[in-house]
C-alpha cells in the first residue's frame, strides 16, 4: 500500500474485528487434524498427520478414515460425533490406539456444518494416571461467603491445580472493557490485579469464539503452525476451526503475548445466561500444554463454576431487589393521589436518595420543577432536557461526564459532573435526574490503551501493545460513575414511578389528561394483540395445504379460515373485549350455509364464553361447517342433510358441545388428518386445555367438544343433567406403539433418541444403559419397540435382540459401526442404522417394520 492511499484508509478498532481467527489455515503443532466428509473420506488433513497415521499428508486425501483405525475405535469416534452434534461441544476419547503407528492418542471430535474435525494428540509417558480435580474444586465452593471470595478461592485452587504462573480473573465491563478482579501469581512476577484492558485487546470475533468454545490453549508463543492441507485459497474455501482445541493462533495475538513476556496461555471461559461474563485467564513463561485429562477437568468445572457464580450473583442481586421492592412499597403507601405530581414525587426525595447515593436530586413533570441538593441552574436544566430528549424515550441515561455531553459546559464553574437520567414518561418528556460532583478518580490501565498504528506489508494496521507498565488515567471533571446495580436500581425506580404517575392519573377529573398518559398503554397492548393475531394468520396460512388443489380452491379454503378468525374479532371488538355469546358465535358463522336447501339446528341455553376462548372455539367450528359443506351433511350430495348442534352446561360447569351429522353421503375415516382436521382434534386440547372426540359413522360425523368451566359465563344455571357429556376415550387407532426401549451407554444420545421417537408419536420411552437395567425394564413392562446400541461396554445386546425378536418386538440396531457390524445370523432381518442418525432415518425405518 502506498503512503497515499494509507493516508487515506482508517484504522480503528474495526480493523481488529474484521480478522477471521476463526479461520487460520493452519494449527498448532502439538496435535494433528484430519477433517473428512459425511462419507469419512478425508478432505483435509495437517501436515504433519504422518507422525501420526504413518504416511505423508499429501497421500491422505479422499481415503477412507478406516484405514487407519479399528472397528472399536471408529465406532466410537462416530458416537462421539453423534453426541458432539447434539451437545454442541468437542467431545474427547482418551487413550485411543492408532492402529497404523501404534502410537497412543487423544482424540477430540465435532462437526463444524460441513466437515467432521478430527483432533489427535499424543499420549506421552509422564501423563497421570488420574487427573481428576473438580471434585476438589467443588468443596470450596461452600467456604465462599460471597461472589467475591468464591472468584479468589477458585483463582488459588487453579494455579495450584494447572501449575501456571499466574491465574487470574478477567471481567468483561459493561463497555467492552476487561479487568482482572483476582490474581494468584508466583512470588517474582509483577501484580496484574486491579488493572483494565481495552476492548480491544479481546476483539469481538475473538469474544464470540469464547462463548462457542469454553477452552484455549497456546502451547508456545515461538511455535511453527503446521499448515492444513490442502492448502485452498478464499475464506469461503477454508474449513471453520471455531471449535477446533489445535487453531492456530493469530499472529497478532502471539505478538501481543510475547510484548507480555508470555511464552503459552490458557483460557477458560466464565459464561453466564449465554453471555461471556469473563475469563480464567491463565500465563506461563516457558511453552505448557496440559494433558487432555485436565483440559476436559477445566472445562466441565468452567460450566460448573459459572452456574455458581450466576447463583451467588443472583442472590446478591434478590437481595438488592428486596431493597428496591422495600422503597417501592414505601413510596406507593405514602405518596398523595391529588395534588401536584411533582411535589409529590419531591416528598420521597429522602427515600431516592437512600437508594442511589447522590448530591443532589430533581423532577420535572409537565414543567414543574422540583429539586433538593446540589443541581443545574434553570439554563442548563433545559439544555440537558433538550440533549435527554434526543435519547430513546424509555433508556436510563449514566453521564459520568456532563462536559462531554454538553458541549461548551464547564464542570469547575457550575459544580456538577454527573447526571443520571430517569425518563417517567414519553410525552411530555419527564425526567427523574440525579447529580454528582465532580471527583478526581484514576484509572489503571495494562499500558497506553491506545493502540499505536503502523504499516506493514498488508497495509495499516493496529499494533498491540509493546509496554503493559501501569498507565493510570486521571479525570477531574467526572464524577463518580454510577454502578450496573445503581443502574438497575434506577429502572426499577422508573417503573415505580410509572405506577405511581398511572394512578395519579386515575384520580384527575380531566379524561383529556388521562387518556394522554394511558396511551402508551394502549399502543403497547394493542402491539401484544395485533402480534398474536398475525401470528395466527401466518400459522393458518403457513398450515393451509395447497397439495391437491387449485389456486381458487386453495384461497377458497384460506379466505374461509381467516373470514372466521375476523368475524371472532369483530364480535370481541363489539363486545369490548368482554364475554361473548355462543350462540352468536355459530349464527355469524353459518350465515355462508343459510341457502342451503340442508338445515341447521342450533339447539342450548345462553352461554357466554371468555375472550381468551372465542378465537379457538370460532376456527374449530369453521372447519368442523366447512367440512360438512364438503363432504358431509351440508355437501351438493342430493341428499337433504341436517347438522344439529346441541349445547349445555353439566354438572361440573363445562360446556358440553354434542355434533351430529344426519341425511348425508356415507362418511369413511380420512386416511391422514388435513390441517382443518388437525385444528378440530387439537386447537381446544391444547389451547383451553378441553376435550375433543370425533367418530367418523357411515351415518354421518359425530362428535363432543368440552369447554372447562373457567371459560364461561352462564346466565341460566339449570343444566339438563340428561346432556351431560361422557368423557371421550383417547383416539387409539395410531399405529406407533404405546411403550419403546431404547438401549444406549451414552446418556446424550439416549435422550436424543427418546426425544426423537416421542415426536413421532411413541407416548412412553423408557432408557437404559446396560443390559441388566434393559432387561428389568423388559420385564417390567414389554415394549412394542425396542432400539438398541451393539456395544454396551464390555457387552454386546446381541441376545437381547435375540429374544425380543423370538417374541415379535420389532427391534431397531443403532450402531456406530455402521456397514462393518457383525451381525447374528438369526437377527439379520433387524435394520441397521449408522449413527449419527436422523428424525428422517428413523421414521423411514419405522415405517418398514411398523
Amino acid at each position: 500500500m502506498d503512503n497515499a492511499s494509507s493516508s487515506d484508509f482508517t484504522v480503528d478498532l474495526t480493523n481488529c474485528d474484521r480478522e477471521p481467527i476463526h479461520l487460520p489455515g493452519s494449527i498448532q503443532s502439538f496435535g494433528c487434524l484430519i477433517a473428512v466428509r459425511a462419507d469419512w473420506l478425508i478432505a483435509f488433513c495437517s501436515a504433519n498427520t504422518e507422525h501420526y497415521l504413518g504416511v505423508p499428508a499429501d497421500e491422505l486425501a479422499g481415503e477412507p478414515l478406516k484405514n487407519w483405525f479399528d472397528k472399536t475405535t471408529l465406532h466410537h469416534i462416530r458416537s462421539s460425533l453423534q453426541s458432539s452434534m447434539i451437545t454442541g461441544r468437542n467431545e474427547r476419547l482418551f487413550a485411543q490406539k492408532v492402529v497404523a503407528t501404534g502410537l497412543t492418542v487423544d482424540i477430540s471430535v465435532h462437526h463444524n456444518g460441513l466437515y467432521t474435525l478430527i483432533e489427535l494428540e499424543e499420549v506421552h509417558s509422564e501423563r497421570k494416571a488420574d487427573e481428576q480435580f473438580v471434585r476438589s474444586l467443588l468443596t470450596q465452593f461452600y467456604r465462599a461467603a460471597d461472589s467475591k471470595e468464591l472468584i479468589d478461592q477458585v483463582a488459588q485452587q487453579i494455579q495450584l491445580i494447572t501449575g501456571y504462573d499466574r491465574v487470574m480473573v478477567y471481567k468483561f465491563l459493561p463497555d467492552g472493557a476487561g479487568e482482572v478482579v483476582a490474581e494468584n501469581k508466583q512470588y517474582k512476577l509483577e501484580p496484574f490485579l486491579g488493572l483494565r484492558y481495552p476492548a480491544s485487546d479481546i476483539p469481538k470475533q475473538a469474544r464470540a469464539l469464547y462463548v462457542k468454545n469454553l477452552l484455549r490453549v497456546i502451547a508456545d508463543v515461538d511455535d511453527t503452525t503446521v499448515p492444513v492441507l490442502p492448502v485452498v485459497k478464499g475464506a469461503d474455501s477454508q474449513i471453520d476451526m471455531s471449535f477446533s482445541t489445535l487453531r492456530a493462533v493469530s499472529p497478532i495475538h502471539i505478538e501481543y503475548l510475547k510484548n507480555m513476556g508470555v511464552k503459552a496461555s490458557l483460557s477458560v471461559s466464565i459464561v453466564i445466561k449465554g453471555k461471556l461474563w469473563g475469563l480464567f485467564a491463565c500465563h506461563h513463561y516457558s511453552p505448557k500444554v496440559p494433558s487432555y485429562y485436565q483440559r476436559t477437568e477445566l472445562e466441565l468445572f468452567a460450566e460448573v463454576f459459572s452456574l455458581e457464580l450466576s447463583s451467588r450473583l443472583m442472590t446478591e442481586q434478590s437481595v438488592e431487589r428486596d431493597r428496591v421492592r422495600h422503597v417501592h412499597n414505601r413510596i406507593m403507601s405514602t405518596i398523595p393521589t391529588s395534588g401536584s405530581l411533582a411535589q409529590g414525587i419531591a416528598e420521597q426525595f429522602p427515600v431516592m436518595r437512600d437508594l442511589i447515593k447522590c448530591d443532589g436530586i430533581c423532577v420535572i413533570v409537565d414543567g414543574e420543577v422540583r429539586s433538593e441538593g446540589h443541581g443545574l441552574e434553570p439554563d442548563n436544566l433545559k439544555r440537558l432536557c433538550r440533549q435527554l430528549n434526543a435519547l430513546a424515550p424509555s433508556e436510563i441515561a449514566a453521564i459520568d461526564t456532563l462536559a462531554d455531553f454538553m458541549s461548551g459546559y464547564q464542570t469547575d464553574v457550575h459544580g456538577i459532573a454527573g447526571v443520571l437520567a430517569v425518563p417517567v414518561s414519553k410525552s411530555p418528556r419527564d425526567y427523574l435526574l440525579f447529580y454528582r460532583q465532580a471527583q478526581t478518580k484514576t484509572v489503571s490501565w495494562a499500558g497506553n490503551p491506545e493502540k499505536p498504528v503502523v504499516a506493514g506489508p498488508n497495509g495499516a494496521r493496529l499494533m498491540p501493545r509493546s509496554s503493559f507498565d501501569v498507565w493510570q488515567q486521571t479525570h477531574s471533571d467526572s464524577c463518580h460513575e454510577w454502578l450496573e446495580q445503581e443502574l438497575n436500581d434506577a429502572d426499577s425506580l422508573r417503573v415505580t414511578l410509572l405506577e405511581v404517575m398511572i394512578r395519579h392519573i386515575q384520580e384527575r377529573d380531566s379524561i383529556r389528561l388521562q387518556a394522554a398518559r394511558k396511551h402508551e398503554i394502549l399502543i403497547s397492548e394493542l402491539n401484544h394483540r395485533v402480534r398474536n393475531i398475525l401470528n395466527l394468520v401466518n400459522a393458518i396460512v403457513m398450515q393451509t395445504e395447497q397439495a391437491g388443489r387449485t389456486l381458487d380452491e386453495f384461497i377458497q379454503v384460506l379466505s374461509g379460515r381467516l373470514v372466521a378468525l375476523a368475524s371472532a374479532h369483530d364480535q370481541l371488538t363489539a363486545s369490548d373485549w368482554t364475554d361473548i355469546s355462543f350462540r352468536k358465535l355459530l349464527e355469524t358463522e353459518i350465515q355462508a350455509y343459510v341457502n342451503l336447501s340442508n338445515s341447521i339446528e342450533l339447539h342450548g341455553e345462553d352461554v357466554l364464553i371468555a375472550p381468551y376462548a372465542a378465537t379457538p372455539l370460532v376456527l374449530v367450528m369453521h372447519e368442523m361447517f366447512t367440512n360438512a359443506a364438503k363432504y358431509g351433511a351440508l355437501s351438493n350430495s342430493g341428499e337433504k342433510g341436517t347438522v344439529s348442534v346441541h349445547w349445555s352446561v353439566s354438572k361440573k360447569s363445562e360446556l358440553i358441545i354434542r355434533w351430529e351429522e344426519t341425511g348425508g353421503p356415507p362418511v369413511s375415516l380420512p386416511g391422514k388428518d388435513s390441517f382443518g382436521m388437525t385444528m378440530i382434534r387439537n386447537v381446544i386440547p391444547h389451547e383451553l386445555e378441553g376435550e375433543v372426540d370425533i367418530e367418523f359413522s357411515p351415518g354421518g360425523v359425530r362428535a363432543t367438544l368440552v369447554i372447562p368451566h373457567r371459560y364461561l359465563v352462564v346466565k341460566d344455571t339449570s343444566a339438563d343433567s340428561e346432556n351431560e357429556a361422557a368423557i371421550a376415550q383417547p383416539d387409539t387407532s395410531l399405529s406407533m406403539p404405546e411403550h419403546a426401549l431404547v438401549v444406549e451407554d451414552s446418556l446424550v444420545i439416549a435422550l436424543d433418541m427418546q426425544k426423537k421417537l416421542k415426536a413421532l408419536g411413541v407416548q412412553n420411552v423408557a432408557v437404559a444403559g446396560t443390559l441388566a437395567a434393559a432387561r428389568r425394564s423388559v420385564e417390567g413392562r414389554e415394549p412394542g419397540l425396542a432400539v438398541f446400541d451393539v456395544h454396551l461396554g464390555n457387552e454386546t445386546s446381541f441376545d437381547l435382540i435375540r429374544q425380543l425378536s423370538v417374541k415379535g418386538i420389532p427391534a431397531i440396531i443403532v450402531s456406530g459401526y455402521g456397514e462393518d457390524v457383525d451381525i447374528p445370523d438369526e437377527i439379520k432381518h433387524v435394520p441397521v442404522l449408522t449413527k449419527p442418525v436422523t428424525g428422517q432415518d428413523l421414521m423411514t425405518t419405522l415405517a418398514q417394520i411398523l
